[in-house]
């Protein structure tokens, strides 16, 4: 296998011409060099430079195949460059991709933690998978992903986390509803309302659905959507009540709507930023967790 230091010895000297300089800038002895150069010759079975004349001064001329090795073992060292180029952009942040799984419920709570990391790393690539947490987690599990925001409960066994918010679910009702002045409403007292749902691929939708059945009745789904304002619209049009957690029920207009706290059970919408143990982390990937640990104030990440 050829030797990186004996091409960079080739090339110096082909560049340099002369035997001092190549000597002088690559810190070795001339008879070094010389001695690398007839190894090379060896190793490659050719000629590389032009024999001088007898008694004439020891000139830097190439033999036709020397030109043509010369070409190639620029490039390898190029390559070599490049190598070591890409490694040090790679740690410096100046390249790379952010793999990251976000629910379309729980997406608004990283806006502003995803401005401040494009603001401070602007060269590394955002790229978003968009599903519910149980597609996010599989993700994860497949190596697809960087990190994702999962909902709890979830494997502590298998995934490292940081805390991002924990709201209970709040029953929306219109505003004039017989039951907007409650102080709470306990789940089996739903049991024949119509709800308004998440996708069937969404953690929560299969925390509510158990939750039911433990009560002992499986709710009459009117719809089922990822978008919550959808929800709300349609609580708004009396289609049916729906569960969101307090995070999205305080944006809503309180004249329009009243949203009562669930109990018996409670439920906890609960999420985390979470990725998967046992597997280096990136540059890119260790900046996002710092900068998810600075925007909720939690327990100092362990990568």
């Amino acid at each position: 296998m050829l030797s990186l230091k004996s091409l960079q010895c080739f090339v110096t000297l082909v560049k340099t011409k002369s035997f001092t300089r190549t000597a002088e800038d690559l810190c070795l002895t001339q008879p070094t060099i010389s001695k690398t150069l007839q190894q090379l010759e060896q190793q490659l079975q050719v000629q590389l430079f032009v024999k001088p004349e007898y008694g004439r001064k020891r000139q830097v001329e190439l033999t036709e195949i020397g030109q043509r090795v010369y070409q190639h073992a620029v490039g390898l060292l190029q390559a070599e460059q490049n190598i070591f180029l890409e490694i040090e952009n790679y740690q410096q942040l100046k390249t790379g991709t952010l793999k990251l799984g976000v629910p379309p419920l729980g997406s608004q709570l990283l806006t502003t933690a995803l401005f401040d990391y494009h603001q401070q790393w602007p060269d590394i690539e955002l790229s978003f998978l968009e599903v519910g947490s149980k597609g996010i987690e599989q993700a994860l599990l497949n190596n697809e992903l960087d990190v994702g925001v999962l909902l709890q409960p979830f494997d502590r066994q298998t995934f490292n986390s940081i805390e991002l918010c924990d709201y209970p679910l709040m029953v929306l009702l219109r505003r004039d509803a017989a039951w907007s002045t409650r102080k709470k409403i306990n789940l089996e007292e739903l049991q024949h309302q119509s709800f308004l749902m998440f996708p069937e691929n969404f953690s929560l939708n299969s925390i509510i659905l158990d939750a039911c059945q433990q009560y002992g009745f499986y709710p009459s789904i009117a719809c089922r959507t990822s978008q919550w304002n959808l929800l709300a619209d349609m609580v708004l049009q009396r289609m049916g009540i729906a569960l969101l957690p307090r995070y999205y029920t305080d944006m809503l207009d309180p004249n329009l709507f009243a949203a009562i706290p669930l109990e018996k059970p409670n439920i906890q919408w609960h999420l985390v930023m979470a990725w998967k143990q046992n597997l280096p982390i990136s540059p890119a990937v260790q900046a996002w967790l710092e900068v998810i640990h600075q925007h909720f104030q939690t327990i100092q990440p362990r990568f």
